[in-house]
Order: structure tokens, then C-alpha cells, then sequence
């Protein structure tokens, strides 16, 4: 091995764009679905393992010998770079799925992932005219990230 160290990727998928997107609820919809694609899994944060229905939220599960975390509070001054180094460090998450805005220092919260060896796929949410079709579309964008993720073999 030549003396290097072999270390996992680890991957942040970051959902970006302006307020009032479905960032959040796109996120949402990942976890559910995650959730339910993986019913055996480890509750880390909170236990039992539960999405709320409203609000932003925070999720951390173990699933496939991964740990995965949801970060769905993405505004600026929150101090996301704070929870995403959390999640990170203290939780050795090895996939976080987190939101953000397109420019400022939420973005530079998730590119500071990097630091931690994490790479960063960039995805943003669909934009549709409607409310009712937009709620449609938030949740397509959650499966798509899960079976995104699948395909490339990173869950």
C-alpha cells in the first residue's frame, strides 16, 4: 500500500437556491424516502428516526454501515457552517444532504466541507409555475437525490 492511508469518500449534496424554492422540502423528501428505502437503519438523531412534517430539521441515521445527516435549515446567519462541521466531526457523517442559497456564506459553509474530505454535488430544485405543481416537483427532486446517490453507488 506504500504507506498511504486508504479513507472513504465522503459527500455532501448540496440543494441550492433562492428562498422560497422548496429547498427545504426537497430535502424533506429525501429523508422520507430514505427512510423507507432503508427501514432497517440506526436513529441517531433524534431517536426514533422521524421527518417533521413542517419546519426545518436535522437528521442523522445510520444506514448500509454509513452515517447519513439531513440539514434542511440552509439561511444565511443560522450558522451553517457550524452545524455542517457538527455533523462532520462529532457525527462522522460520511453523506450529508444539506440546503443553501446560491451565493454568500452559505455556500461557502458547504464548500468549507471540503476541508473534511468531503466532495460536493451541487443540485438545485425545480422551478415550476404553480404551488401545486411545485410541491409535486419538491418531491420528485428528494427521489431523485436518493436514487442519484444509488446509482453512483454512494448509499
Amino acid at each position: 500500500m506504500n504507506g498511504n492511508i486508504l479513507t472513504k469518500q465522503k459527500y455532501a449534496v448540496a440543494i441550492w437556491h433562492s428562498a422560497g424554492k422548496g429547498k427545504s422540502e426537497s430535502a424533506r423528501q429525501f429523508a422520507l424516502e430514505l427512510l423507507a428505502a432503508y427501514p432497517v437503519h440506526t436513529s441517531i438523531i433524534p431517536t426514533p428516526a422521524v421527518v417533521p412534517a413542517a419546519n426545518d430539521f436535522r437528521l442523522v441515521v445510520g444506514v448500509n454501515g454509513k452515517i447519513v445527516a439531513v440539514e434542511s435549515q440552509g439561511d444565511p446567519y443560522t450558522g451553517l457552517q457550524q452545524r455542517l462541521e457538527d455533523l462532520a466531526l462529532k457525527h462522522s457523517a460520511e453523506l450529508i444532504v444539506c440546503t443553501c442559497r446560491t451565493r454568500g456564506e452559505t455556500v461557502d459553509a458547504v464548500s468549507n466541507l471540503r476541508s473534511h474530505g468531503f466532495e460536493i454535488i451541487w443540485t438545485s430544485t425545480y422551478e415550476l409555475d404553480g404551488a401545486a405543481q411545485q410541491v409535486i416537483a419538491n418531491n420528485a427532486k428528494g427521489r431523485h437525490i436518493l436514487n442519484l446517490l444509488q446509482v453512483l453507488g454512494i448509499i
